[in-house]
């Protein structure tokens, strides 16, 4: 267990236990019957589209999910008694931050879903810490117990029990395709498979500074499709829609290879969990076959470095 990033993907299981047996925070049930809005940003926005998707399917339509530097720049249709379920790990400098401020605003209510220890800008009484601190710049960890505490929020015994189900073998999954260098690598899900293909995506990107695109399944089908080729491999996060039938023909008449991460064992309503620990594990393989430090993010190249000072995030 060479890097943090490894680390923190095999603590994941353990972590969910322990999110499962935690008692629920008292103000969670009465918070449920209102308007959801989950807000974040890079995986803290993935997992807000999938919280609002799972949030729609089992609880109420009434959910959306917002890039935090949208909800703070445009207007709101947020309103006095909604939910504002603001995703930010480590809650400094950022615009989730500022988008508590927009949701008291609002007279909504404001929930914070953050790391233990994370500084706000303002106190907020509904904070619910997922884990602890992240400790390598590609997160994998906080995405996930986020994810499983909105599961628990939402109580649906099925997908509660294929997440139970799917902590037992973090292994489970297809082999890792064998990704060549060079290679044009594209990520495909629908619904929430296509949040967990551009989580995927991005872990590639991070980890492994792998060039990777991700598309829902039906924006490929619309347009993009046009742009696979002789170096092109497609993994796509399946479901049971028949459109995949539609992509699998595409691909076959065009000679491009299709590698299928489907649900396998689990529940259809708990696979996202399982195909977020397969893609995870897809980037940390690319490092390793690259030689590719995944806790780095270029910050052993010294250009690099420089360059990301300047980057600053916005005061709070």
């Amino acid at each position: 267990m060479g890097s943090r990033y490894e680390k923190n993907i095999r603590l994941q299981p353990e972590l969910i236990r322990q999110i499962m047996a935690a008692p629920l925070p008292s103000w969670m049930e009465e918070l449920k019957k209102k308007r959801f809005f989950f807000v974040g940003v890079g995986s803290s926005f993935h997992a807000a589209q999938i919280a609002s998707i799972l949030w729609r399917r089992h609880v109420s339509p009434q959910a959306w999910a917002e890039h935090s530097f949208d909800f703070v720049s445009l207007p709101q249709p947020i309103a006095s008694g909604d939910v504002a379920v603001l995703l930010s790990h480590r809650g400094g400098r950022s615009y989730t931050v500022q988008a508590a401020s927009v949701a008291r605003r609002a007279k909504a209510v404001p929930v914070a879903m953050t790391g233990h220890g994370a500084i706000w800008g303002d106190s907020i009484a509904h904070r619910l810490e997922t884990c602890e601190a992240e400790d390598s710049g590609v997160y994998t960890k906080s995405v996930i117990s986020s994810l499983v505490w909105i599961a628990r929020w939402i109580g649906e015994a099925g997908m509660i029990e294929g997440l139970r189900r799917a902590c037992i073998s973090l292994e489970a999954g297809p082999r890792f395709p064998s990704v060549a260098f060079g290679a044009d690598l594209v990520f495909l899900g629908d619904l929430e498979r296509e949040w967990v293909a551009r989580e995927t995506s991005l872990k590639v990107l991070e980890a492994a500074y792998y060039p990777a695109r991700a598309f829902g399944l039906e924006e490929f089908l619309h347009g993009p499709h046009v742009s696979v080729g002789p170096k092109t491999m497609v993994v796509a996060f399946s479901g049971l829609d028949p459109r995949w039938k539609a992509l699998r023909d595409y691909l076959q008449a065009v000679q491009v290879p299709l590698f299928e991460v489907a649900p396998g064992n689990v529940p259809v309503s708990a696979a996202w969990l399982s195909q977020l620990f397969w893609g995870q594990r897809l980037a940390l393989d690319i490092c390793r076959k690259a030689d590719v430090n995944p806790d780095a993010m270029k910050g052993d190249d010294a250009r690099y470095l420089k360059a990301r000072e300047s980057l600053k995030l916005i005061s709070a």
